[in-house]
């Protein structure tokens, strides 16, 4: 069996990594989203091993010559970095920093065509679901005011991804799905817990009347992290169960 082409793609919060993740998979390549600063992008490197990267400099998030020189020491693999429009001075510094810019693309579907001619890859298609569990579950993140400048955004989805796949949701599963989270992620299941706990915090304190918060109340007080987790598998659950039956 033909080895799978690894995809690591830098996630700025604003959907569209997840999708062209979801498009990636679909093609049959192995494609994660990661928190795209310096420390997690790095971190991301040492330890699963990809054969293609690509950043998004739409919105700049880390000091890309630091960053570069970095990633290089680690590997010699082709970084891409998505732009808002084509300038030779930005293409020409990327350049020299051994980065090909690539103008941001109408969608998903065109970015996996780009990077896959590019890269000399032919794609094997994959056969997978209609909807990606990681776009609906960003889509409720984002409902929810959940800041997705913290690392504490990326650790809930994850931790939600996993418990949708358990039969149960209860505290005591949240001993397991910490760890989880944290060997994804190359972290401990203590620094998972308080990420995620901060996240939630910063969301209902600055909510702002988010009708998504109406249905998660849990009477009046805010939710811990179990009861996060819990409302919102159940909600995925449900949704999924009335489109079924819809």
């Amino acid at each position: 069996m033909e080895r799978q082409t690894r995809i690591l793609l830098g996630d700025i919060g604003d959907q569209f990594a997840v999708n062209a993740a979801f498009a990636f998979r679909k093609a049959g390549d192995w494609a994660v989203t990661r928190r795209q600063t310096h420390d997690d992008m790095l971190q991301s490197l040492r330890f699963e091993h990809p054969d293609v990267l690509i950043l998004n400099l739409t919105v700049p998030t880390m000091h890309f010559p630091h960053f570069t020189e970095a990633a290089q020491q680690l590997s010699e693999l082709p970084v891409f970095a998505l732009c808002q429009k084509k300038d030779p001075y930005i293409e020409r510094l990327l350049g020299q920093l051994g980065v090909r810019c690539i103008p941001f693309p109408e969608n998903a579907a065109s970015l996996v065509r780009e990077i896959h001619r590019l890269c000399g890859i032919t794609p094997a298609q994959q056969e997978l679901p209609a909807a990606d569990p990681e776009i609906e579950v960003t889509k409720l993140l984002h409902s929810f005011g959940i800041p997705a400048n913290l690392r504490g955004f990326y650790y809930l989805r994850a931790a939600i991804l996993i418990a949708v796949q358990k039969p149960t949701c209860s505290g005591i599963m949240m001993n397991q799905i910490y760890p989880a989270v944290a060997q994804e992620v190359h972290s401990t299941p203590a620094r998972v817990e308080r990420a995620i706990r901060h996240a939630i915090m910063q969301a209902w304190e600055n909510n702002d009347g988010r009708f998504s918060w109406h249905f998660g109340q849990m009477k009046n007080h805010r939710m811990t992290n179990s009861e996060f987790i819990a409302f919102t598998v159940d909600w995925i659950r449900t949704e999924h169960a009335r489109k079924l039956c819809g």
